[in-house]
């Protein structure tokens, strides 16, 4: 993604939504306090962006759903490319085991993984002992997490359409795992 000069970037899907701006190597972040879509609306968009990037989930659904709206919309009206962003893909530390996220009623999804790959996906209602990272109200995805990988991923290039597709692809994966 280094080939962009202005990146947008947008997580909404778990704990501590925020949203920001990638300028070369720099970033410049905004933590959300209000609702979703007020806070997205408030974003300072520069008149020249390059592309854009959303976290499609897993996590919240109606937080995501906004996120990824957004992101749709602003896509189209400006014919921009697009980056989906997987959560889990973000805050894989390269370590074999599972990472959580939280999900309604104290569960989580979760993912097993190993050498940056995910091997299952299951519900989980309580933490297993080969537990890598969980990202919950206490423990919210860091910006950080966020700019490293998209400092490492070669995340290919999408149109606002094939966005679209993916965001629903993941939903249909979260519905099947709670049927």
């Amino acid at each position: 993604m280094d080939r962009y000069k202005t990146l947008l970037i947008v997580q909404t899907a778990v704990p501590r939504e925020f949203a920001g701006f990638k300028h070369g190597d720099d970033y410049e972040w905004w933590v959300s306090e209000k609702k979703t879509l007020e806070f997205l609306c408030e974003l300072p968009l520069p008149s020249m962006l390059d592309a854009v990037a959303v976290t499609v989930g897993p996590g919240r659904f109606t937080s995501t759903r906004v996120g990824v709206g957004y992101v749709l919309g602003l896509a189209f009206s400006r014919k921009l490319p697009v980056f989906p962003i997987n959560v889990f893909d973000v805050i894989d530390q390269g370590q074999e085991g599972w990472y959580l996220i939280m999900s309604r009623k104290g569960e989580y999804y979760a993912s097993f993984r190993r050498e940056g790959r995910e091997l299952a996906r299951k519900v989980l209602s309580d933490v297993p002992d080969d537990t890598v990272r969980v990202v919950d109200n206490d423990h919210p995805l860091e910006v950080t997490e966020l700019e490293g990988f998209i400092k490492r991923a070669e995340v290919p290039l999408r149109s606002w359409r094939e966005l679209e597709v993916l965001y629903m692809k993941e939903v249909a994966e979260e519905y099947k795992l709670w049927t």
